[in-house]
């Protein structure tokens, strides 16, 4: 059995990611995804399958080797708090991130905030790039 946190969300300038994590039944590692599309710059894609699991439900932080994660209830079924920090692998686009894993490494975040309904706020990082994010979004648990 595995329990699994998930954020997707998209801009009206093309701009789109998603934050997922699945916490599977100990002793096996947690899993923790994300993606961030980015009109003519690609996708960039964060993944680790052998994550140690977080310690509580209400504040998971995620740590791996160049990972942290942290998704925080700010307010149950009103408001969630997203932060990461990683490097991820960019690829030119969706159909070369399906088939392969070699890519540019890069460093990505997200300072990120969802409040029900569906709005997603907040602040997204690469490389050195700074994006201010104000669109919707999907949370689910």
């Amino acid at each position: 059995m595995a329990n699994e946190w998930s954020l997707e969300f998209s801009d009206a300038r093309g701009l789109s990611g998603s934050l997922r994590l699945t916490v599977r039944d100990r002793p096996q590692p947690a899993i923790f995804d994300a993606r961030l599309s980015l009109p003519d710059d690609g996708v960039v894609v964060v993944h680790d399958d052998d994550v140690t699991p977080p310690r509580r439900e209400s504040q998971l932080v995620v740590r791996a080797e160049g990972l942290w994660a942290e998704l925080l209830c700010e307010t149950p079924d009103e408001h969630w708090s997203f932060g990461l920090e990683a490097f991820g692998v960019q690829f030119d686009d969706e159909a070369q991130a399906a088939v392969s894993d070699r890519g540019e490494r890069v460093a990505v975040g997200f300072d990120l905030e969802w409040e029900t309904p569906d709005r997603v706020y907040g602040e997204i990082l690469l490389g050195r790039r700074q994006f201010e994010f104000d669109g919707h979004g999907r949370f689910a648990t």
